[in-house]
């Protein structure tokens, strides 16, 4: 990373001395802007430059290569390359891949954006074949990527040489089939899609931002794989870099799965979650403090020596670096909270978070910096915060879910939740589900019994929570006892709530809340017709995947549980609830 002050700049590439094709070009032939992205790559940056340079195209081509912070003199080794096309150099603080491409693409103005990675050297008839794909009516194209023959020997470069020979390309595609390294994409669709989330390369991540363009991509638009397309990688990456990637893989990984619960298994297979190897030797090992980091600091080293002898291709090298790499991922991922995985989760369920004197509304408000330090003691002790999107994805397809998830829920809709969404949950990067009686904007229910009236969320608080990352869901229209309901009345308190929150503008709700946590098989049916996703009680136990859809448990979080009380209650709750019960009955028996 730069350290120094930003440089914004274009400069311009000095004309080839002939006229370009493009000034000539067919009007049938699609126009490219060509963007490359670099960084700390000044003689490999150049060599894909003069390769382009080669290109047999008769339409219209501009260049804009990005130097993303680097301080080897790029944009002045760029310079002075001779170019039969329009370019520019474009120089800005370092800021990632990901920004760097978003930055050649503002500054592209033809009608196709093609991005090469900075060590692909490019096929006399690349252009072409993107283009044959375009009048053909694709939105982008994919390419081939073979690995330069001119790259450096050694187990790297034929490591990943080997895994492009046996990672074709399937149909359908997928979102782990779209590769920066080469992509083109029609210029009003990459404005459409949104560009390249920066999130996934910079600061402490690296990669995935390729697929998750790819799953923005391919949810609306025709991308097709051009074979024939071939850009040749001139693989340049050492042992450390590789090293350094396979931990910093892991933060852009959760950033994905995060974002796209659904493929989470996918990508977790694709890292071979599934192998004998990374059950039997890499998990073990994870656990040990400093062996990780011991292998994989000798791997290093042997692999740069290894690299300038005989050795530089030899099999058994190959695989205790690889090895020591794979080592290194599955640690990161245990570190961050998420290996091995769990097929359970915790679900707390939280009313009124704010200092009450009520008696009745007091048993069941917990205070706002009791529930702070709640927050904290849970991920000190590994938990990790799931979103409704994970649980979601968890329901429907086992999706992997991290070691210790937990995921908050808070009933009723009470009007100081807006603010603990602004004020504690959002800067924790924490999102939840916030369960809303839709039918009354104060608390009618306990009012009943004697409480003070407490005023609910208004729509547009509502809809600034969702904002927030708290999604809106429904607790009944009336909150009443649903059991006790006949069929008239259910079907009012579940279909009827999903249109007040629609009607008011709010999405539809994918998750119920029985008042109460009562519920029955004649609730249960009128929850599952009303077309909620699912429903949750307040059996208190941990969730599975093999739980009633519409009767999952959660945990009630009460005034009362504090500290070590807490702490139990989170850890067993099922054997808390247990020893709960046992204990009254006890009270009850002796008096």
């Amino acid at each position: 990373m730069s350290t120094k002050p930003a440089r914004e700049a274009a400069s311009a590439w000095p004309e080839a001395a002939s006229a370009s094709p493009a000034a000539v070009g067919e009007p049938d032939w699609t126009s490219f802007s060509v963007v490359i992205p670099t960084y700390q790559r000044r003689d490999v940056a150049c060599e894909a430059v003069r390769a382009l340079g080669r290109v047999d195209y008769p339409g219209a081509i501009e260049l804009i290569v990005v130097v993303d912070g680097s301080t080897d003199g790029t944009p002045d080794a760029l310079a002075a390359i001779t170019c039969p096309f329009p370019c520019r150099i474009v120089v800005q603080q370092n800021a990632g891949a990901s920004a760097a491409r978003n930055r050649g693409a503002a500054e592209a103005a033809n009608d196709v954006i093609l991005f090469l990675d900075d060590d692909m050297m490019c096929d006399p008839n690349l252009l072409r074949e993107h283009a044959r794909r375009y009048s053909s009516g694709a939105d982008a194209v994919i390419g081939e990527t073979p690995i330069d023959p001119a790259s450096p020997a050694g187990f790297l470069a034929d490591s990943v040489a080997r895994w492009t020979a046996c990672s074709a390309v399937q149909s359908p595609l997928s979102p782990f089939d779209i590769f920066t390294g080469q992509l083109s994409v029609r210029r009003s669709v990459f404005e459409q899609v949104g560009g390249f989330d920066p999130v996934f390369t910079s600061g402490s991540a690296f990669g995935s931002e390729d697929a998750d363009f790819g799953a923005r991509l391919l949810a609306e638009h025709d991308v097709h794989h051009a074979a024939l397309a071939l850009s040749f990688q001139r693989y340049v990456v050492g042992p450390r870099e590789y090293r350094n990637r396979a931990e910093r893989a892991v933060a852009a990984h959760l950033q994905f799965i995060r974002k796209y619960p659904q493929l989470a298994r996918d990508l977790f297979e694709r890292k071979g979650v599934g192998r004998p190897m990374v059950r039997w030797i890499y998990r073990p090992l994870s656990r040990i403090p400093f062996v990780p980091k011991a292998i994989a600091g000798l791997a290093v080293r042997a692999a740069e020596v290894g690299l300038g002898t005989r050795l530089r291709s030899n099999r058994a090298l190959a695989r205790f670096f690889s090895g020591a790499c794979s080592l290194a991922y599955w640690t990161e991922l245990r570190r961050s909270g998420w290996f091995p995985f769990s097929n359970k989760v915790l679900v707390l369920c939280y009313h009124a978070i704010r200092d009450e004197d009520d008696p009745l509304l007091g048993r069941f408000s917990v205070q706002p910096k009791r529930f702070e330090q709640q927050l904290d003691a849970l991920a000190d002790r590994g938990f990790t915060f799931i979103t409704p999107a994970q649980l979601i994805a968890f329901l429907e397809s086992s999706a992997p879910l991290p070691r210790r998830p937990v995921l908050l829920t808070f009933d009723d809709g009470y009007a100081e939740l807006i603010d603990l969404a602004r004020g504690v949950l959002r800067p924790r990067a924490i999102e939840g589900i916030a369960f809303i009686v839709t039918g009354t904007d104060s608390n009618e229910w306990d009012q009943a019994y004697g409480a003070r009236p407490v005023d609910l969320m208004t729509r547009e608080q509502l809809r600034e929570l969702g904002a927030l990352g708290i999604e809106v869901a429904s607790h009944s229209r009336t909150h009443g006892e649903m059991q006790l309901m006949d069929e008239a009345e259910l079907e009012a308190e579940a279909a009827g709530s999903i249109g007040d929150l629609v009607r008011d503008g709010l999405p539809r709700p994918r998750f119920f809340a029985y008042p109460y946590g009562a519920t029955n098989r004649a609730s249960r049916s009128a929850v599952g017709r009303a077309g909620f996703l699912a429903a949750f009680g307040l059996k208190q136990s941990r969730l599975q995947h093999s739980n009633d859809r519409f009767d999952l448990p959660r945990v009630i979080v009460l005034a009362s549980d504090k500290g070590g009380k807490f702490r139990a209650k989170t850890a067993a709750p099922r054997l808390f609830n247990l020893f709960v019960r046992a204990r009254r009955n006890l009270g009850l028996m002796f008096g």
